[in-house]
């Protein structure tokens, strides 16, 4: 290693809190986005299951919105990930998302991501979420959810 190429590793050892931060924050906003879409979609499931008649139509239409922001936020195409149904119970409201702890594999040439998170379904039952995210062409994409 050249004088050179340690000063440049220094520097980003110097810079690793704000490129972490940096990288936290992309991976919140990036499920946030990701969570707040799909919870309007939910929102407009809650009121169809308390409704007297259900429509066949809207509940196609709904997955259909569902596979969409799937679409957007997802690198992994795979149809065991991709909306299929509707629930009359909220899964995706940021607002019950608690106990957030990001990983990170620090590779420049592969980043990779993990969203370790408690999910509260009620007041007393959590649920593990766990998201791998990867870097794509600058653009930070769910490759795999656990739990």
């Amino acid at each position: 290693m050249d004088i050179i190429e340690a000063m440049n590793m220094m520097r980003r050892f110097e810079n690793l809190p704000e490129i972490n931060l940096a990288s936290d924050r992309a991976v919140i906003k990036t499920l946030n986005s990701y969570f707040s879409e799909l919870h309007e979609t939910e929102k407009d499931d809650e009121a169809y299951f308390q409704a007297d008649s259900r429509s066949e139509e809207y509940k196609q239409n709904s997955i259909a919105k569902k596979i969409e922001i799937h679409k957007r936020y997802w690198s992994n195409h795979s149809t065991f990930y991709e909306p299929c149904s509707l629930s009359s119970m909220a899964r995706y409201d940021w607002e019950k998302i608690t106990d957030v702890l990001i990983q990170r594999n620090d590779d420049d040439d592969d980043q990779l991501f993990l969203f370790i998170a408690k999910y509260n379904m009620t007041d007393t039952t959590k649920m593990d979420r766990t998201y791998l995210l990867k870097k794509f062409d600058g653009k930070l994409l769910i490759e795999h959810a656990f739990g």
